[in-house]
């Protein structure tokens, strides 16, 4: 097969692919960052693999940091089509300053009781077991990873500011205006920890394009609640494609977008790139 025919043929599939995302709720108020991943595997037996990732999170486009982690995990060969893994996560995820309404006066929104709760940085472990099946239709290979995962979200201590209107203001009896007055209280908050326990159920294809260093890949992965059921948490689509620099590097491109379903979070868009290589 001649290379603008390969070309044609994996701008048709990402097409296909591309319309399996919900674009009813991509809209202008969901957030962008950028994703960047270094990974490093070493095969300790035959059927044993050893891998270590760090991960870096962008926000608002790439102009905060949203989230730092390194993760270490352990992979066996149950069968030829089957591999389990077990693995751990060090998280640390950015909180952006909060403004909270505590009352509302009625009288016009700039009068409304209103705390600020400081930005911090949230710790989290996770601990997670996988199961992943793969099969293969022609040039096509599907996988499924069931993963249980378990976090927890550390207590921390945050800086709150409270404000107050003592008073709306008015007139007083000799025509004077008297002006609002906003009293302003600070104090330390403790968020309490957290303990979160999911299913996430992933599936993917690729496509083994023969004679081709690029493999294009779809997936959808399913976020669900085990420990207090919602539904399914959120959604996370993925379309991009890996491609094979040698036997021992590779380099992965794709674009990402999430559906938070069960929170007020706005959807999330990332262009993610990772780099993985054997040791």
């Amino acid at each position: 097969m001649n290379t603008n025919l390969k070309i044609k043929r994996i701008t048709a599939i990402a097409v296909v692919l591309l319309s399996i995302l919900p674009a009813n709720k991509i809209n202008a108020g969901d957030d962008f960052g950028v994703w960047g991943s270094l990974k490093a595997s070493k095969k300790l037996t035959e059927k044993m693999k050893f891998e270590i990732e760090g991960e870096l999170r962008t926000t608002d486009g790439v102009k905060e940091i949203d989230r730092r982690s390194v993760g270490l995990s352990l992979s066996y060969d149950l069968l030829d089509w089957l591999e389990a893994d077990i693995g751990y996560v060090y998280i640390n995820s950015y909180n952006p300053e909060e403004k909270k309404i505590k009352s509302e006066s009625g009288i016009d929104a700039s009068f409304d009781d209103y705390n600020i709760d400081h930005a911090y940085w949230e710790k989290r472990d996770r601990f997670f077991f996988s199961l992943n099946a793969g099969w293969k239709i022609g040039r096509i290979k599907f996988s499924l990873r069931e993963r249980l995962q378990y976090q927890h979200t550390h207590s921390e201590m945050v800086y709150e500011d409270k404000y107050r209107w003592a008073s709306s203001g008015g007139v007083n009896d000799d025509g004077t205006m008297n002006p609002p007055i906003l009293t302003t209280e600070s104090n330390v908050e403790i968020k309490d920890a957290k303990h979160a326990t999911l299913i996430r159920s992933r599936l993917t294809a690729k496509w083994d394009i023969k004679k081709c260093k690029l493999a294009p890949f779809a997936s959808v992965e399913l976020f669900t609640r085990v420990d207090e059921w919602k539904g399914h948490d959120k959604l996370r689509y993925r379309i991009g494609a890996d491609y094979k620099i040698d036997k021992d590097n590779e380099v992965s491109l794709y674009y990402m977008f999430q559906d938070n379903h069960s929170s007020s979070s706005p959807a999330g868009h990332a262009i993610c790139v990772g780099y993985s290589f054997d040791l």
